[in-house]
C-alpha cells in the first residue's frame, strides 16, 4: 500500500528556493524513503529519479541532489528516492532484488502520478535505474524515459561491482584473495558474499540475468502518435565518475597526470544537455497526450 500524496499547497515555497519534502512511503510493510522537490515555476512535468545500485549510491549522492534542483529551477517537480534494503529505506538488503526494486520504481511512479495537476511524467533513471527504468517503460510506465550511464545488463554491472570487494580485500592483510570469478561461482554455489557492507545472495546473481538493457523492442505507438520519447544520454566520464575533490575537475586536459576523483563533479554541461531533450520531450509528450 502506498501513502497519500501531500496536497501541492501545503508546501511552504519562498521565490525560487524549493522546500524539499522529505518522507516515507508504506511498501509491502517497509518505508520506502524519498525526497520530493517542488518547483515554483509553471509545472512542466514531473520527473521519478532511479538511483544507481546500492555501493555506488555514495558516489552519485551529490550529482543527483544538484541535479534534482536544477530541474526544479526549470519547472520540473523532482522526486528522488532510495530503494528498499537501501540508504535510508528500511528493510534488509538481502531480502530484495532487481524485481523488486523494479516494484519500488512503480510504486513511486504511481504516487507522484497521482498529484495534482496533471503532467507528463518522465522516467530518468542512472545506472541500476536505467536498467531497471527501460524495462518498465516499455511496458507503459511513464510518458518519457532518460537514461544515463546505463549498464548493458544487470550481471555486467554486478561483476564490475566486484572489483570492489577485490580492491577492499588487498588493502586488509588478513582478507581473502579471490578472483571475480570465484566470487561469481560461490554464489552459483549458494553462498552470500558480502560487498560493500551489503550481502549478495544468491538469488541476486540469478534475477541478475533476466536484466539487460535495449533488449525490449519499442512498444509500438497508437495510431496517429508518435513512440514515447526515450534517449540514453552521456554524463561527463571523467568527471561523473571521479571522486576525491570538489568542483571542476582541473585534470581533464589530456596528459595533465592521472585523473583525480571528484565528489562534486562539474556536470553543468551534461545538465544543460539532458535538460534541452527534457523540454523538447516534453512538447513531443504533450503533443501524443492531445492527439
Amino acid at each position: 500500500m502506498v501513502n497519500s500524496p501531500p496536497n501541492d499547497s501545503s508546501m511552504k515555497q519562498s521565490g525560487h528556493e524549493q522546500l524539499e519534502q522529505a518522507d516515507y512511503l508504506s511498501v509491502d510493510r517497509e518505508q520506502l524513503y524519498y525526497v520530493l522537490h517542488p518547483t515554483t515555476l509553471p509545472l512542466r512535468g514531473r520527473v521519478l529519479l532511479a538511483g544507481p545500485f546500492a555501493s555506488e549510491r555514495p558516489h552519485r549522492y551529490i550529482p543527483l541532489v544538484r541535479w534534482s534542483r536544477y530541474l526544479a529551477n526549470q519547472g520540473f517537480e523532482v522526486m528522488r528516492f532510495d530503494h528498499r534494503g537501501v540508504g535510508e529505506s528500511t528493510g534488509r538488503f538481502e531480502d530484495y532484488g532487481f524485481q523488486s526494486w523494479s516494484d519500488d520504481i512503480r510504486h513511486c511512479a504511481n504516487w507522484l502520478q497521482s498529484r495534482s495537476p496533471a503532467a507528463p511524467l518522465i522516467l530518468h533513471g542512472l545506472g541500476l535505474g536505467a536498467l531497471l527504468g527501460d524495462r518498465l517503460f516499455e511496458q507503459g510506465l511513464a510518458d518519457i524515459f532518460l537514461a544515463w550511464l546505463p549498464p548493458k545488463s544487470a550481471r555486467e554491472m554486478l561483476y564490475e561491482q566486484l572489483k570492489l570487494k577485490m580492491s577492499n580485500n588487498y588493502t586488509l592483510p588478513s582478507s581473502e584473495r579471490k578472483t571475480r570469478d570465484q566470487y561469481v561461482a560461490d554464489l552459483e554455489r549458494g553462498e552470500i558474499v558480502e560487498v560493500e557492507g551489503h550481502n549478495w545472495t544468491p538469488r541476486l546473481w540469478a534475477e541478475a540475468a533476466e536484466y539487460a538493457f535495449g533488449e525490449n523492442n519499442p512498444s509500438d505507438p497508437s495510431p496517429g502518435t508518435s513512440p514515447r520519447p526515450r534517449h540514453t544520454a552521456e554524463l561527463d566520464a571523467l568527471a561523473t565518475h571521479t571522486f576525491g575533490g570538489v568542483g571542476p575537475n582541473p585534470l581533464r586536459v589530456p596528459g595533465s597526470g592521472p585523473a583525480m576523483r571528484l565528489v562534486n563533479p562539474d556536470l553543468s554541461q551534461s545538465f544543460d544537455t539532458a535538460s534541452a531533450w527534457l523540454n523538447e520531450a516534453v512538447s513531443k509528450a504533450g503533443g501524443n497526450r492531445n492527439a
